[in-house]
């Protein structure tokens, strides 16, 4: 939708170009992603379309070990702790930062979701609903590809740190 459409659609200028700007940060982040590298335009627009944009407050929890894996999650700003229970204990395996993601495993295998991840800081996510996902991979073999291989270093980090103590 082009400004002009914005402003006869809602009438409020400032409105109308705060959503505007909204959409092309997200198309310029998609674009730079070094993860969703694999996508042309047509697989970037399927996921934005169906992205939602969160906040979350620091310390607060984006996803918990053991939910049901109904979305992939893309850091914009910010960073997240992605922590295990090992025995009873939390354990951070990993922090991550903008561009990259998390959830992908538990929805790329239907599993529950293998780890809990909080904000540290102010932090700003993409949720892209499970069911889109998994149509886009289907259609952009490259980016399941690098998306496996994603989860199978972050497999293999997790085990090695938890091997740690």
């Amino acid at each position: 939708m082009t400004g002009n459409e914005l402003l006869c659609e809602y009438g409020d200028v400032d409105h109308a170009r705060e959503i505007e700007m909204e959409a092309e940060s997200l198309e310029r982040f998609f674009t730079n992603a070094r993860v969703l590298s694999a996508l042309d335009a047509e697989g970037r627009r399927r996921l934005m379309e169906a992205a939602e944009k969160l906040h979350f407050a620091d310390g607060q929890e984006v996803v918990r070990e053991g939910e049901p894996g109904d979305a992939l999650y893309v850091i914009v700003d910010g960073k997240v702790s992605v922590v295990i229970d090992d025995l009873g204990n939390s354990k951070e395996v990993a922090e991550l930062s903008d561009g990259a993601l998390f959830g992908e495993m538990a929805v790329i295998t239907a599993q529950p979701r293998s780890a809990t991840v909080l904000a540290r800081g102010e932090l700003e996510v993409l949720r892209i609903p499970r069911q889109v996902v998994l149509r886009v991979l289907a259609d952009y073999p490259r980016l399941k590809e690098i998306i496996a291989k994603l989860s199978v270093a972050r497999s293999e980090q997790t085990l090695q740190k938890i091997l740690e103590d």
